[in-house]
């Protein structure tokens, strides 16, 4: 069968092919070595961890090794501790949880549930907590291996097999398994028919959670050996697997990864003198969907943890993801989908403390891997500013669209439980434009002035003589500054706020380049 390790991702890949993206990258060193022999990555879906199988160790035994990203760079490998490692491994069986922190491997070590059971254990930088046995219903008297996790951790994918030794796996099927909301483990489903057709092995869930790439020797359109499919979560059902003819050769093809971007595939090939870790650009048409890790902390303004409630809304389709708290220590760690825009709010449980809000496009073409969001949560006090991000006008209006209601609630909440504070809503337009005549949809606005002149007129007598007169001048502009300020103020006072605690700036002035319009909306503490 052939070897392959887990792996992690990223920064160290030296372009093999040059296009607008590398259609293949081999990792420098130290993850590859032309003295080493290097098989089946696993990366942590945040690109940050990855687990691999190398000869590099006594004797030159295949032994897992690990390594990490720091400041864009691997480090050094080290070797699997003899808690984690031991002949009684699946050598094969790694996996890692989104943020590298869980390691999950297959042993047949004691005390054990049947043959070859899944373990898990804490990664704490070199280090590993004491492996423990997953348990029934998961583990049984078959076997059980390659462990794969959903992003937010709460789908486990794994194979169950008839036969296994350290390095193979016969008649094995795929299963799956979701977390309870007591944190236990259900009962694990095993996967259709069209999965499941006698020998399927090693399913690696994507981080978009709907994408699963697997192996078989025992499925059509294959090369020869164990083969890699794909297959993806529609409607919850999953749908006819898919030979991946840009991975598959005439030899075994398994234990590959994909970080959360879902741009690349890890897997190990025959090198100019070893086995070697390279990443293979996916198809578009078989690429799962890119994830954004997004994480942060909530802390108080003397850095300690801040009790408050964490929401994700996907603006686009107006669905709420997730409502909940930070980890204890104030953490917190989601993953995003391309495609959307989404609204990620922290509310404290006081409501006289100011809340965060801020907004994310993924509706682009390329995203970043990972952003970062800090919170201080506080009571509010003169000199705060409250941006309205979340507030916006329908089209060339100064009406409200339904999707700045949210935000508006919030900062309402804060306004009225702070009754001894004022509040400016200010409404800034950069981007002011003016004609004669409506040369665009967006002057909406009109201004009619009267002006005094004069003009030359022959009197009876045929002298010319100047004569008064009163000229009207239509002005079409953009400014709803004043208009959008009032909008804000209205709906704010029909939501409980004292209207005497708010007042008005506005203010619009020309943008020097297009691009640089914008209408800021905020509220300051007076």
């Amino acid at each position: 069968m052939k070897s392959m390790h887990p792996l992690l991702l990223f920064f160290l890949l030296v372009p093999t092919l040059v296009f607008s993206q590398a259609k293949s990258r081999r990792f420098g060193t130290p993850i590859n070595h032309p003295s080493v022999n290097v098989y089946a990555p696993f990366i942590s879906a945040d690109g940050n961890v990855m687990a691999f199988v190398s000869d590099n160790a006594e004797d030159n035994v295949l032994t897992p090794f690990f390594s990490v990203r720091e400041n864009n760079d691997w480090t050094e490998p080290f070797i699997s501790p003899k808690i984690i490692y031991s002949r009684s491994n699946f050598l094969y069986g790694y996996g890692l949880s989104a943020d590298g922190k869980k390691l999950y491997l297959s042993t047949l070590k004691t005390p054990g549930v049947g043959g070859f059971d899944i373990w898990t254990a804490e990664m704490k930088g070199k280090s590993f907590t004491e492996p423990q046995n997953m348990g029934a219903p998961i583990n049984t008297r078959q076997h059980e291996a390659c462990a794969s996790v959903t992003a937010d951790g709460s789908t486990l994918y794994f194979m169950r097999c008839e036969k296994m030794d350290r390095t193979r796996a016969e008649s094995c099927k795929l299963f799956s398994v979701k977390k309870l909301p007591n944190g236990r483990w259900d009962v694990p489903v095993e996967l259709p028919g069209n999965i499941n057709t006698g020998n399927s092995q090693a399913p690696r869930i994507m981080a978009d959670g709907e994408t699963l790439f697997f192996s078989s020797d025992k499925m059509s359109g294959g090369k020869g050996g164990m083969d890699m499919y794909v297959t993806r979560l529609k409607d919850n059902t999953w749908t006819d697997p898919v030979p991946l003819e840009f991975l598959n050769t005439d030899k075994d093809d398994q234990y590959v990864s994909v970080n959360a971007l879902g741009r690349y595939v890890l897997r190990d090939v025959a090198g100019a003198r070893k086995n070697e870790i390279i990443e293979l650009l996916i198809p578009d048409n078989l690429r799962p969907k890119g994830m954004m890790k997004l994480d942060g902390t909530v802390k108080d303004a003397e850095g300690k943890t801040a009790a408050a409630y964490l929401a994700v809304t996907n603006i686009t389709t107006n669905q709420r993801l997730f409502n909940g708290r930070p980890n204890a220590d104030g953490s917190y760690l989601i993953y995003l989908m391309e495609g959307y825009h989404y609204e990620v709010s922290i509310d404290p449980e006081q409501s006289n403390f100011n809340y965060v809000v801020k907004e994310f496009d993924l509706a682009v073409d390329k995203i970043p891997q990972a952003a970062r969001f800090d919170a201080v949560i506080k009571p509010v006090e003169s000199g705060d500013e409250f941006a309205f991000n979340l507030v916006r006008f329908k089209t060339s209006s100064s009406v409200l669209d339904p999707i700045s209601f949210g935000e508006l609630q919030r900062f309402a909440r804060v306004a009225k439980n702070n009754p001894a504070l004022k509040f400016e809503v200010q409404v800034l337009l950069n981007g002011y434009q003016q004609d004669s005549v409506r040369s665009s949809a967006d002057l909406t606005e009109i201004q009619i002035d009267s002006v005094q002149t004069q003009y030359d007129e022959i009197d009876s007598l045929g002298q010319l003589y100047k004569k008064d007169t009163v000229m009207v001048r239509t002005t079409y502009h953009n400014d709803r500054t004043s208009k959008q300020a009032t909008a804000i103020v209205e709906y704010l006072t029909s939501q409980g706020v004292d209207a005497k605690n708010l007042s008005v700036f506005v203010n619009a002035i020309p943008a020097v380049l297009p691009e640089n319009r914008k209408l800021t909306l905020k509220a300051r503490v007076r």
